[in-house]
């Protein structure tokens, strides 16, 4: 297990390649739940499109950019096995805006932190419970032109309909409350990119 403060790289990959590389730091780990922090101003590696838009077609050319999060903070919570990671975000002042669930292969533990493949759909939970998805007409192009596998799309609709009942039942880890309470140590500095950011990465 981690421990914590420490920095992790959390990145998503598509057919091997980093698309993704954002370094974070270790809350707590355990074997039902992984929980991360991600400071503000954190500079990262994203895939961006040869003109700096974002990637919003799988098949579009795209190039790694050197890039710096903007918009707060967040907590992430993995859990094993799951076809998600749910984020608890905050704005610049720190104050708790919303929920935000990513759709994703179950992480893999790597010996640089966690890997994953972004499966395109989110699902935004607003502060007052409201929800909304995101992106689903980029994932239901992706899946109806075998982007993605079809077992995979299913996995993904599955695991929204489950997030959203969630949701709507007040279930966790919606309901778990703390995480809107929680702040970083003061001495937890923003981690780098370490240079090996693109490099395999072996299985823990």
């Amino acid at each position: 297990m981690l421990s914590p403060g420490e920095p992790v790289l959390c990145r998503e990959l598509w057919h091997g390649a980093v698309m993704t590389a954002m370094p974070m730091r270790v809350i707590a780990d355990a074997p039902a739940r992984t929980v991360l922090y991600q400071a503000p101003d954190t500079a990262f590696r994203g895939a961006r499109t040869p003109t700096g838009a974002k990637i919003r077609d799988l098949a579009a050319e795209w190039v790694s950019m050197d890039l710096v999060w903007t918009g707060g903070s967040l907590i992430r919570l993995i859990e094993p096995c799951a076809w998600q990671c749910v984020d608890v975000e905050f704005d610049a002042a720190g104050d708790f805006t919303d929920w935000y669930v990513n759709f994703q292969e179950p992480v893999r533990r790597t010996t640089l932190g966690f890997d994953t493949v972004d499966l395109m759909l989110d699902l935004v939970v607003a502060a007052d419970g409201t929800w909304s998805l995101k992106d689903e007409d980029d994932f239901e192009r992706a899946a109806s032109v075998g982007q993605l596998p079809q077992r995979t799309a299913e996995q993904v609709r599955a695991a929204a309909e489950r997030m959203i009942g969630q949701v709507e039942g007040g279930g966790p880890p919606l309901s778990e409350k703390q995480w809107l309470r929680w702040r970083p140590p003061p001495h937890w500095t923003v981690p780098a990119l370490p240079a090996n950011w693109a490099s395999p990465a072996a299985d823990h």
